[in-house]
């Protein structure tokens, strides 16, 4: 499998990084049991790329599929 290339400006990952780390710090232990730090990089390696630079909405996003993910594992439960 080959790696896409993307290519952010330094304030880019800068706001990415921060959104991830606040993002995974606000999650409870719980939440972070049923997601994952990769998951929610990838929601906002996804977002950048298609052209949000704002770093509260990077948070939000992340935060959202967080949320998805805990939903969605207590469906049959």
């Amino acid at each position: 499998m080959v790696a896409e290339v993307r290519d952010f400006s330094p304030e880019t990952v800068r706001n990415m990084q921060v959104a991830l780390d606040l993002a995974w710090r606000s999650l409870s232990p719980e939440q972070q049991a049923q997601s994952s730090k990769s998951s929610l990089a990838t929601r906002i390696l996804d977002a950048a790329e298609a052209g949000e630079r704002s770093p509260a909405r990077l948070l939000m996003l992340a935060l959202m599929s967080a949320s998805d993910a805990v939903d969605g594992s207590s469906i049959g439960t």
